[in-house]
């Protein structure tokens, strides 16, 4: 009596498709992403006050005041659950944790109920509105006089 693998009398390959590596593979989820996020501001608010050297290149070449002027500030305020101040330094980075928390949520239910949705599109026209809101809300700021004055 012999025994013989049932799968020897298939002539199949099996395949292994190579695992997407590094940045693709963090960037092929949005709860990675979302978590990438997190990580980064959380780097941001590990050290540095805010009487430190100031980073901003925009500032530095131009004597201006960038559409991003605060954020840096925002994020270490929110990651200290200071939504408050996080808006009065920047109120686009509060917009933008809402719209990471809303979209989270969107992808959940989609995905939950099998809809197809196409995401590039969607990014595409989140990527557009937020340009139009960041600088909506730079000239708004500069217009007030309600940059923080850190330099």
């Amino acid at each position: 009596m012999t025994i013989t693998d049932p799968d020897a009398r298939h002539d199949h390959q099996v395949s292994a498709q190579p695992r997407p590596s590094g940045f693709r593979w963090l960037s092929a989820s949005p709860v990675r992403i979302a978590l990438l996020v997190v990580a980064a501001v959380l780097v941001v608010d590990a050290g540095g006050t805010d009487d430190g050297p100031g980073v901003c290149v925009f500032r530095r070449c131009t004597g201006g005041y960038c559409p991003g002027c605060g954020m840096t500030r925002s994020a270490r305020h929110l990651t200290r659950g200071q939504i408050g101040s996080a808006w009065q330094d920047h109120p686009f980075l509060v917009l933008a944790a809402a719209q990471v928390i809303v979209a989270g949520s969107v992808y959940g239910v989609v995905r939950r109920i099998g809809r197809t949705v196409d995401w590039n599109r969607v990014l595409v026209v989140l990527g557009i509105v937020n340009v139009v809101l960041i600088t909506g809300i730079w000239i708004a700021r500069l217009v007030d006089g309600s940059i923080p004055r850190f330099f």
